[in-house]
């Protein structure tokens, strides 16, 4: 049996340990071009400033450049959110090897869903797909339409229109997300979930256990079961196979 491993930890643990904990999830990469780092900057939850500044001097041993990158949304515009939230301020520790970028501004490329649920054919910024490795930092919450907004719902963020919510939420937000994730595979995903972190290199998996920690089954969010079921597997069997560790 395929096991999927997820590790809960102490946020500031994380923050101070986050090589020797990629290692422990065989997250292994190096000598890359391009990391694309995605934080929820334009939503409701945000992750810690330190979380993220830990992930780009991370990323940096292993990439030429690293772009913390986003879209715009209805509430919020990411150049006035990068500023705000003290991104902006960051990179000026770093010199000019990570930037931060709307990525609304992309060229879009058209991309086939494999197994459609309500997309046929997604459109996402070029730096999407062209970059090496994409590091998945969201915030776990709650959400009135998807009940749970974590790992796979915080992809949903790399659409870069910026009214996407009015022209998604019609076809089905957990089926969209579904759609999202057969094409947009995070080769790591570090969730801040308040003075704990939750990290692993499979977004279904952090998923599941993120749901903990803001009262929800994961067995009743429709978003995680899609996702299963495109890997032929039941959400049932799946969740059997998280091997939770702590450090």
């Amino acid at each position: 049996m395929e096991v999927s491993r997820v590790i809960v930890c102490d946020l500031n643990y994380s923050v101070d340990h986050l090589l020797e904990l990629s290692l422990k999830l065989g997250f292994k990469v190096g000598g890359v071009q391009l990391a694309l780092i995605k934080p929820n900057i334009c939503g409701l939850y945000h992750p810690s400033l330190d979380l993220l500044s830990s992930v780009v001097k991370f990323l940096l041993s292993k990439a030429e450049s690293v772009v913390i990158g986003e879209t715009r949304s209805m509430i919020h515009e990411p150049e006035e959110q990068f500023e705000k939230l003290g991104v902006t301020p960051l990179l000026k520790r770093f010199g000019d090897r990570v930037k931060a970028v709307d990525l609304s501004n992309d060229e879009r490329v058209g991309v086939q869903v494999p197994n459609p649920h309500a997309l046929e054919k997604i459109a996402l910024p070029r730096t999407v797909l062209e970059s090496d490795v994409l590091v998945n930092v969201p915030k776990v919450g709650t959400h009135s339409t998807t009940r749970l907004t974590c790992a796979l719902k915080n992809l949903f963020g790399l659409l870069p229109q910026k009214r996407k919510y009015i022209r998604y939420h019609p076809l089905g937000m957990d089926k969209v997300i579904a759609d999202i994730a057969q094409i947009v595979k995070p080769d790591l995903n570090i969730v801040d979930a308040g003075s704990k972190a939750i990290l692993g290199v499979d977004a279904l998996a952090v998923d599941v256990v993120a749901c903990k920690f803001v009262g929800l089954n994961p067995l009743m969010i429709k978003h995680l079961r899609l996702v299963s079921e495109d890997r032929n597997e039941k959400l049932e069997t799946f969740v059997k196979k998280i091997d939770m560790v702590e450090p």
